[in-house]
């Protein structure tokens, strides 16, 4: 009998779950601030701070204190009307580590989304994130938050179009008039387009009939008879007329 009820003890701790790893729970209580960040939830977002936190940021600089970080972000990614910006963690790339006094260091890459009123929602920049986790009054709070190396996402340009008719191109070459960027101007090289505009230089390449697209930056030129409508991120900037 003895040596049954070790056996069905041995059996039943094997079977129950082990509780979460402070790291673990981090990561949550992570997930929990950007779900809060994402809805712009004020009282959310500053449950995940402490009171004396302190915020680094490579553009906007340094803020201190919880109410100071929770104010910056409901009147800046919050705070622009007819646009909704949302933020998503690059998966693979988060990444905890235990420090003194029951600290936990979480770092990690994210990048960001933006919605504006009757537009498709685009990315705009990704960047990088290291912040120690404190834990106090029974959960875990940021007391310090650094968001850095902030830039253009990784573009990934569309395949060229190998069926393009390359006599086709000089059809397309000429001097467009844009009413925002003035004169862009487009030539035959290769069998693709050389775009100059002001100090701006690139090659576009078909990747259709009708548009070409840039291999080095998310740029594309979709033509319309003699107009031309320039995207830049996935957006119509502005429109342009070939000069005759």
């Amino acid at each position: 009998m003895i040596i049954i009820a070790a056996v069905l003890a041995a059996a039943l701790a094997g079977g129950a779950e082990a509780p979460p790893t402070p790291a673990a729970e981090v990561e949550q209580a992570d997930e929990a601030f950007w779900a809060a960040y994402n809805d712009c939830d004020r009282d959310r977002m500053a449950a995940a701070f402490t009171e004396d936190a302190e915020f680094y940021h490579d553009i906007t600089g340094l803020t201190r204190g919880r109410d100071a970080i929770v104010a910056s972000l409901m009147s800046g990614p919050c705070g622009t009307a007819g646009q909704h910006l949302r933020r998503e963690v690059v998966q693979g790339t988060v990444q905890a580590y235990p420090l003194a006094d029951r600290n936990i260091f979480l770092v990690g890459d994210h990048q960001f989304y933006v919605r504006q009123d009757g537009k498709a929602e685009h990315i705009s920049a990704r960047a990088r994130f290291a912040d120690v986790w404190r834990r106090e009054d029974g959960r875990w709070r940021m007391a310090r938050v650094v968001s850095y190396d902030h830039g253009p996402p990784p573009y990934a340009p569309p395949p060229v179009d190998a069926a393009f008719d390359a006599t086709r191109l000089p059809s397309f070459a000429g001097r467009y008039r844009s009413p925002d960027f003035g004169d862009v101007t487009l030539s035959v090289e290769g069998r693709g387009l050389r775009m100059q505009s002001g100090g701006l230089s690139l090659v576009l390449f078909p990747v259709s009939e009708a548009r070409f697209a840039a291999t080095d930056r998310d740029i594309q030129f979709a033509f319309n008879g003699d107009e031309v409508t320039i995207f830049d991120g996935g957006q119509a900037v502005t429109t342009a007329q070939m000069q005759r």
